[in-house]
């Protein structure tokens, strides 16, 4: 008898907890890397997502960032994952994102087989307000993105859609 192979998309929440026990290590550090949540609305998902983020790095002109997020609605269930580069100083950014959004509309993760899981790969380009003094941001932006439909042996190019998704963001840093 062997065991069902577990769906790649169950490794994202590991990594996330990885990311947050590894807060204690940062925190020795003498500047702690920001960390925030934000509500996004269309964006990397599908209609909204609930994310957390993490400062990878900061320069003079250019921060990049982390992010994991979700979001659930009726049967639906998505999880985008990417980094964002800000650039730009003072509190106006142009903002770069790529994410990868796994999500399945009839929550079937677990069986393979009859599996409903599509992929959007997403190319944000958007404009965020980030006062300097303070941990309260908004983003807005384009975000085109490829459709993917893939079954469980074939992900192909062929038959990727170009579609696009208007998003709004509102976070706080912590």
């Amino acid at each position: 008898m062997t065991l069902p192979r577990a769906h790649p998309i169950f490794l994202l929440p590991i990594l996330f907890l990885l990311l947050l026990c590894s807060q204690p290590l940062n925190a020795q550090a003498e500047h702690p890397a920001p960390q925030g949540i934000f509500l996004e609305g269309g964006g990397a998902a599908p209609y909204y997502s609930l994310n957390y983020t993490r400062q990878l790095f900061a320069a003079e002109k250019v921060s990049g960032h982390f992010r994991i997020g979700g979001a659930v609605w009726g049967k639906g269930l998505a999880m985008p994952v990417g980094a964002s580069l800000l650039l730009g100083g003072g509190e106006h950014h142009p903002e770069l994102t790529l994410t990868l959004t796994p999500y399945s509309e009839g929550l079937r993760f677990w069986n393979r087989d009859d599996s409903d899981l599509l992929l959007d790969l997403v190319l944000g380009l958007g404009y965020r307000y980030q006062p300097a003094s303070g941990p309260f941001f908004v983003a807005a932006g384009l975000f085109p993105y490829l459709h993917f439909d893939p079954t469980p042996a074939m992900l192909s190019e062929e038959q990727a859609e170009l579609r696009l998704r208007v998003g709004l963001s509102v976070g706080w840093y912590f």
